[in-house]
């Protein structure tokens, strides 16, 4: 019988978690993008759109983090 090779965590390593990484990477340049928009912008209208994809992006990395988590303590 063969051990997993992290028995720590033999979740690691498999497709769904490898997805998760590559989705919580997109996420996060995602919102680093966004910030830089936010923070780029001077006009009202403009900052207010900013600022509410800003908080989208915020919500979707707080997201993929919690899912990346989530595999890897097996729950």
């Amino acid at each position: 019988m063969s051990l997993p090779e992290n028995p720590e965590n033999p979740r690691e390593d498999t497709e769904a978690h490898d997805s998760a990484l590559r989705r919580l990477d997109a996420a996060r340049t995602d919102q680093r993008q966004k910030s830089e928009a936010h923070d780029a912008t001077h006009d009202p209208v403009e900052e207010r759109e900013a600022a509410t994809d800003l908080a989208e992006a915020n919500e979707e990395l707080a997201a993929r983090e919690a899912w990346v988590k989530w595999i890897e303590r097996g729950y």
